[in-house]
């Protein structure tokens, strides 16, 4: 009696654990995927998106590398004794300056996958963006880059 439970226990442990490596396998595969990998892409859609995403990555890196630059020079000046506000505020300038030149460039991205998809992709995509948030659906244009800014205020100046 006490081997049949033995054994019964340890094959419940054994179907646990295959239970969880699956779901995690499959959870993780499917965490792997870009947006667009859920859009049901034919061969040539996915070549051309694949395309446009290289591009767009591209300048999104360097456009990332700058402000990267611009974020250390920042953290250079307040960790000093004395900040120099005035070198603050150019360095915080040039930093949405940076994110302004990228918001064009990421609505003609979004524009150029538009264009390569079929209607029913396109109402999943923007239901993607409705309903998933992240960098993985924003590619370098975080979301404050695609805010207006108030009228009567610079670029770069601090938002009410």
């Amino acid at each position: 009696m006490k081997s049949k439970l033995l054994v019964l226990l340890l094959v419940a442990s054994v179907a646990g654990n295959a239970a969880f490596v699956l779901t995690t396998v499959i959870t993780r595969r499917q965490q792997g995927l870009l947006p667009v990998d859920r859009l049901g892409l034919d061969p040539d859609q996915r070549s051309k998106l694949m395309v446009l995403r290289e591009q767009f990555v591209g300048e999104r890196s360097r456009a990332r590398g700058r402000m990267l630059v611009l974020r250390r020079a920042l953290a250079d000046e307040v960790a000093k004794p004395a900040p120099d506000r005035a070198r603050m505020n150019r360095t915080a300038a040039d930093i949405a300056g940076i994110q302004a030149e990228m918001r064009p460039r990421f609505i003609a991205h979004l524009l150029e996958m538009h264009g390569a998809l079929r209607p029913a992709q396109r109402a999943m995509l923007g239901e993607m963006f409705r309903t998933e948030s992240g960098p993985l659906m924003m590619p370098g244009c975080p979301v404050e880059a695609l805010e207006p800014v108030p009228a009567g205020a610079e670029r770069g100046s601090p938002r009410p």
